[in-house]
């Protein structure tokens, strides 16, 4: 497969700039840094004037099956008896190599990631698990993949990123040619992820467009549906200036500023709906700061576990001092990469720290002042606050090496 790079300047360089995603990331396995860079300031238009839409309860969710027989379709899988879509598409040639090569990829991906992944996780966060707090995914992207491998029991998970929501596709409308087409972006778009375990920003931007995959949402829908998950329903809202959310009678491009996605999922083995929403928005400091509704939401958000992995050393920028208080403030547990939240606020004093694998200096991709020593002097201090214990699976920039790394940061009570 082809390789793809990405400059890590792409945030503070694209116009109207939303909050990373996990997809902003290096394509080379390499361990040199480059020259410091130093962050340049966010430029951003004015955000559109806020919709006024009445409250409702925004959960209460019926079975539509359409959804689930879409994504298992994308997902290269076998439709279950009554599905809603013509019997002819699994007929068709480039269905067929796409499903059989998919299925290769994704076993791979689930041999050496995935189940050494969920394995490590039942003892390693076995206390997150019991909590089973609401999923505080920043940068994320469509990567509900991970978070819900770690934390397959969470009711809610909140994914932030980049990429537009989008739809999934009218298969039953679509003609072949444009259903092959559709089929050869999706297995092009999910190539970082299996590969890499992340996705690029810069591909993700041009793999999402509306004439393309269409969005963040079809991806997440082919995660969960791979990992045994049935899509009960699709649904999208508005996020309104008091942090509660409205449903929305539209879909795809959103029209205003805070309309997002919810995709509503349950496993086989449990009668309990579980949601995973995705929002596209502006995190730098300079607008989460206008954007009423947004610092509602986080004000009034629940105490949760946060996951952050692969995303740019953002956190490290005084230009999202915002978002890097609002996780310390909401996590009763942080599990991320150094590209998380600086080591140096973390302290001991507030929180259990437990180290997971090699920390060594960021890719060359990034600049060498996101190197942080004094991480670099607690991976070997060893002592009983700061232990260090073995990372069995490869999860982020130094993708196909032993030099992952891993942080649990465990809020003291």
């Amino acid at each position: 497969m082809i390789k793809k790079s990405v400059n890590i300047l792409l945030y503070s360089l694209l116009p109207l700039v939303f909050v990373a995603s996990c997809s902003n990331q290096p394509t080379q396995n390499k361990t040199e840094t480059a020259p410091p860079v130093a962050p340049k300031a966010d430029t951003v238009k004015k955000t559109a004037a806020p919709v006024v839409v009445k409250p409702v309860n925004p959960d209460t969710v019926t079975r539509n099956r359409k959804y689930n027989d879409i994504a298992r379709y994308i997902a290269g899988m076998k439709q279950l008896d009554g599905s809603t879509l013509p019997a002819t598409l699994e007929k068709d040639t480039v269905w067929i190599r796409y499903s059989k090569n998919f299925t290769y990829e994704w076993g791979h991906a689930d041999n050496v990631r995935l189940k050494p992944m969920a394995t490590w996780a039942v003892t390693e966060l076995a206390v997150q698990r019991k909590q089973n707090l609401d999923v505080f995914y920043p940068f994320s992207g469509p990567d509900i993949l991970h978070a819900n491998v770690l934390f397959p029991q969470a009711k809610h998970y909140h994914l932030y990123g980049l990429e537009r929501a989008g739809a999934l596709p009218e298969l039953a409308k679509m003609k072949t040619k444009d259903i092959d087409a559709y089929m050869t972006e999706v297995y092009g778009s999910l190539d970082d992820i299996l590969t890499k375990s992340y996705f690029i920003t810069k591909n993700m931007l041009n793999d999402l467009q509306k004439n393309n995959v269409n969005g963040t949402l079809p991806l997440m829908c082919i995660f969960l549906v791979r990992n045994n998950y049935e899509i009960v329903n699709v649904k999208y809202y508005h996020l309104n200036d008091d942090g509660t959310d409205s449903p929305l009678n539209k879909d795809s491009v959103p029209a205003h500023t805070n309309d997002f996605v919810k995709v509503y999922f349950r496993h086989p083995s449990d009668t309990g709906i579980q949601v995973a929403a995705y929002m596209k928005c502006n995190m730098v400091d300079a607008e989460i700061q206008k954007n009423t509704g947004l610092m509602a939401f986080l004000n009034k958000m629940p105490i949760s576990t946060t996951y952050i992995k692969s995303a740019s050393y953002l956190l490290h920028n005084p230009t999202f001092s915002v978002m890097r208080n609002a996780v310390l403030k909401k996590s009763a547990s942080i599990v991320q990469d150094d590209t998380g939240v600086p080591y140096r606020y973390l302290p001991s004093k507030d929180w259990k720290l437990t180290f997971y694998g090699n920390y060594i200096k960021p890719v060359s991709s990034f600049p060498s002042g996101f190197y942080q020593l004094d991480l670099q002097k607690a991976y070997h201090m060893g002592d009983s606050l700061k232990q260090v214990k073995p990372l069995p699976f490869s999860l982020g920039y130094h993708w196909g090496s032993n030099y992952q790394n891993l942080i649990k940061a465990e809020r003291k009570s």
